[in-house]
């Protein structure tokens, strides 16, 4: 390991950046409790509900813990809010999406164009601070920061990508996708997810 994050740091890859990436291929996972944001979601997405929760975990390492919500309507949205408990750069967030969407098979000409997008949409994160995800029914992204809003970012091609981060069937995070998805697939809103 230490071998390996020295290299990753000659490259200059941050060593959060190293750890964060290790956990999402080497999880571990634990039941977490994510309510905090709730009422945002429930404001943003009509008849909507909760789903699955998890922690990631990465030898010992509490990284985040996350919770899924969809609306019951077709095509009526769905969210993922994320509390953090490590602090994470802004740019290494950034960074790690646009790492895990190159691996989920997303073009160079799409990252390209989400790079800017999805560097005003991360913010510097504290223990206990929360990012919250929101696809709207017409297919943009609307991303919070302990609930206030940031940004959005528009096309149902960038959030299918952006939410497959954890759900797609080949995610970094296998187990934290089989709890965020639980029994509720196939379901409504989830369908891209739900096909291994």
């Amino acid at each position: 390991m230490t071998d390996s994050l020295s290299k990753f740091q000659r490259m200059g890859i941050p060593a959060k950046t190293f750890f964060l990436g290790c956990a999402l291929m080497f999880s571990g996972l634990t039941s977490a409790s994510n309510d905090h944001n709730q009422s945002l979601v429930v404001k943003s997405i009509s008849q909507v509900e909760s789903l699955g929760q998890g922690r990631m975990t990465y030898w010992g390492f509490t990284l985040y813990d996350a919770k899924l919500y969809t609306s019951k309507e077709p095509k009526g949205g769905l969210a993922l809010d994320i509390q953090y408990l490590r602090k994470f750069e802004a740019k290494d967030l950034a960074k790690q999406t646009l790492d895990e969407l190159k691996k989920l098979g997303t073009s160079d000409t799409q990252r390209a164009e989400w790079t800017e997008p999805l560097a005003r949409a991360f913010k510097t994160v504290q223990v206990g601070d929360s990012i919250t995800a929101i696809k709207k029914p017409q297919g943009s992204t609307q991303f919070f920061y302990n609930g206030q809003f940031v940004s959005e970012i528009s096309g149902e091609s960038f959030s299918q990508a952006f939410f497959g981060i954890w759900l797609h069937p080949k995610t970094s995070a296998p187990q934290l996708r089989k709890v965020l998805l639980g029994q509720y697939c196939p379901r409504v809103n989830l369908e891209a997810y739900c096909h291994d």
